[in-house]
């Protein structure tokens, strides 16, 4: 039963995949036209130094706010905290809150996030400056999925309002995913992430940011005490060109894990990202750094307890 409804559902994703990388449209969306972009970025270290890519096999619970698929990753119960601290350019931080339950049958998972501006220059219609104003955004979420297996499964669904200046929005989304384990050196995997309803502002209507991702993860025994993990995703929001992921990790005895990535999207807009995460005993530690052009550098950081 649970192979047969997770391969209908990874089917599913990756038929919608398929069908939307295809086109040069934006899902009637324009360019830019989506409101809580923050849904969309990576949040976990291993996700940001992997530059978004690995989603066929997530590490942790700490990816669940960006990965429907971290709910089956562990059969550990853990709680922990990201936190990420953007660029000059973005002025922001923003913390997350997850935490992940293992049962007989089924998995489920939480979080909880904030991201707060620092005050934001404001100009009239003329370009002139004005007041400074503030904005912030937070979300709440709630998740199942299927206990690891050969076949995985999971649903998250998820409250979010954004305010900026005066005008507030809300929305209510969903995420879902299935991946399929090869063996044990591949798998590979599909999600869909923000499907559902934003209000508008007073100002004007967005949509919320849409996306779909299918990738294909490998593991490749080194030596004895080295494994060699490789990433290949795609990814694709609702109102911008398909971004091609691809990333890397080291793993010494599932304890030390040096990783890298790369993110392809268009020709202004690519970046690269790195990282490190440690496993003492019940305590994960994990950082990474991530940059684009139009808005230097990321930092990200993660504390995680297993239970």
């Amino acid at each position: 039963m649970h192979c047969k409804s997770s391969f209908l559902v990874l089917s599913f994703i990756a038929c919608s995949a398929i069908t939307a990388f295809a086109g040069g449209n934006y899902w009637g969306v324009d360019e830019g036209g989506t409101t809580m972009k923050f849904l969309s970025m990576p949040v976990s270290p291993r996700s940001a130094a992997l530059a978004g890519a690995g989603i066929a096999s997530p590490e942790s619970f700490s990816e669940v706010s960006r990965n429907p698929l971290a709910t089956t990753a562990s059969n550990e119960p853990t709680l922990g905290v990201n936190h990420v601290i953007f660029s000059d350019v973005i002025d922001a931080q923003l913390t997350s809150i997850y935490f992940g339950q293992p049962f007989k049958f089924f998995n489920i998972s939480a979080g909880l996030e904030y991201l707060g501006y620092s005050d934001l220059e404001g100009r009239d219609d003329e370009g002139f400056v004005t007041d400074d104003y503030g904005a912030m955004a937070w979300a709440a979420q709630l998740g199942v999925g299927s206990i690891p297996s050969v076949f995985n499964w999971a649903f998250t669904a998820r409250f979010a309002s954004q305010t900026i200046e005066n005008e507030t929005a809300f929305a209510f989304v969903m995420d879902a995913g299935s991946s399929f384990k090869v063996n044990q050196h591949i798998s590979f995997g599909a999600i869909i992430t923000n499907l559902g309803w934003v209000s508008a502002y007073e100002s004007a209507k967005e949509s919320a940011p849409l996306g779909l991702q299918a990738g294909l993860s490998g593991k490749i025994p080194c030596t004895e005490i080295f494994d060699l993990g490789l990433h290949a995703d795609i990814y694709r929001r609702a109102d911008y060109d398909p971004e091609y992921r691809f990333g890397s990790e080291l793993l010494y005895r599932n304890t030390l894990a040096l990783r890298a990535g790369y993110s392809l999207r268009g020709e202004t807009d690519s970046g690269v990202s790195g990282g490190i995460g440690i496993l003492f005993g019940s305590i994960q530690l994990d950082y990474a750094y991530s940059s684009r052009p139009a808005v230097e550098g990321n930092h990200h950081l993660n504390l995680g307890i297993h239970f």
